[in-house]
This record gives C-alpha cells, structure tokens and sequence, in this order.
C-alpha cells in the first residue's frame, strides 16, 4: 500500500518554525535564531538522503553558514555609519560660522604693475591686505593675507581712443598664515590715464607699491575654529 501523505500536527516541527518566524522577523538577533534553526532542519531532512548525496549536508551548512556571515557584516556596516553622524556633527560644533557682508572696503597694496599699453584680458594681478578684516572682536582675515585677480578689460591708448583704459577684479583670497583659499568677489577697479596739456594721447600705467580700497561685492563667508 502507499504510504499514507505526511501531516503536521498542531506541535509539529513545520508549525513551530513558522510561527517562530513570523514572531521574530524585526529583530536581527531573532533572524541569526531563525537562520540556524533552519539550518539545523534542513540538514536533519538532508540526512535521509546522504547515501545517494554525502555532499548534500555539508552544502547546506555551508550556505547557511553565508547567510550568518552576511547578516552579520551588515549589521557590522550599519553600526559604524551610527557611530560616524555623532563624530561628523561633533566636528561641525568645534568651528564659527560669519558672514562678512557686501560692501565691506578692503585696503590692499598692489604687488603688480599694470600698463594699458602691453597689458592682456586675464593678466594676473595680486595684492597685499593692510588692515585685518574682523567682526565682533575676531580676526577673520588677517593682515599680510594675498588676494589675486586678474585684468577684466583693458584698452591701449590710440587716436580713436585717446586716454589708457584697465579695469581689475579680485576673485580668491589666500590666508597669509595657514595659505588656504577662499572665494571672493570684489566691485570691478577701472583705472583710466589723463591727457596732459597738448598731449594728442596717452597710456595709463599702475604701479606696484599704490595703495588700493577695495569693495566685495558679495558676501564672504569665513569658518575659523572655535577657541575654548
């Protein structure tokens, strides 16, 4: 006769895995248990047929075993990202925030000489800070620091046009101590010759060494660490 279908009772092996699983899906720890209950099922299942399949037991360990292992770098990976958010805010809390605002006048010494007769659009041109920008009792820009530009425009004197023309801006602000670098926007500088007594044309030429006021145009947003 054949063999009568196989059933589970109400306290059978199949019921209680099930419900085990249902109960424990949320919690990593319950999933491991899960795993390796499964793990151990299977390979009882498995054991009936290791005459016809030795290697049957032995690759179902071993892929149980990889699901053990995966879980585990996971949650691995998970708890190291937790522990970076606090170390990344406490970073963030160690520096102060300020705002220089526009129109801010910043006195420089020029460090290039410029003449409207050879000069070039995009002609590089740095310049020294004099007075230390602050605000509200800290020193945000300290005096020595270098700012650099370049040539925006510039036109040759001719008989079409008469007077030297040469206009700068200021772009990037390099800190005299620590050399780091940040953006800035300066208003545009046009320097433009005067014609002497019967003089049909003339150049305009800018020494190095003249004094100049500079104007940022924009802000200028400025980190410093915070003193204890």
């Amino acid at each position: 006769m054949p063999a009568p279908p196989r059933t589970f009772s109400e306290n059978s092996p199949g019921i209680t895995i099930a419900r085990l699983s249902h109960a424990m899906a949320r919690h990593f720890s319950s999933r491991l248990i899960l795993i390796l209950v499964s793990s151990f099922v299977s390979a009882g299942r498995l054991h009936a047929h290791t005459v016809a399949e030795p290697c049957a037991v032995t690759q179902e360990l071993n892929r149980c075993l990889v699901m053990v292992r995966v879980a585990a770098t996971r949650r691995t990976s998970s708890a190291q990202k937790a522990d970076a958010r606090p170390t990344l805010a406490k970073a963030r809390g160690r520096y102060d925030d300020y705002q220089v605002p526009a129109g801010t006048p910043l006195v420089v010494r020029l460090r290039t000489t410029m003449d409207s007769a050879s000069a070039q659009v995009d002609d590089p041109v740095r310049a020294t800070l004099l007075s230390p920008v602050t605000q509200d009792g800290a020193e945000l820009i300290p005096k020595g620091s270098t700012l650099h530009g370049k040539v925006t425009d510039v036109r040759p004197a001719s008989k079409e046009n008469r007077t030297g023309r040469i206009v700068v801006e200021f772009s990037v602000i390099e800190h005299v101590e620590t050399r780091s670098l940040a953006t800035v926007q300066t208003r545009s500088i046009p320097f433009e010759a005067t014609l002497a007594p019967k003089e049909k044309f003339r150049d305009v030429r800018v020494e190095s060494g003249e004094q100049l006021t500079l104007t940022l145009a924009t802000p200028l947003k400025v980190r410093l660490p915070r003193t204890q």
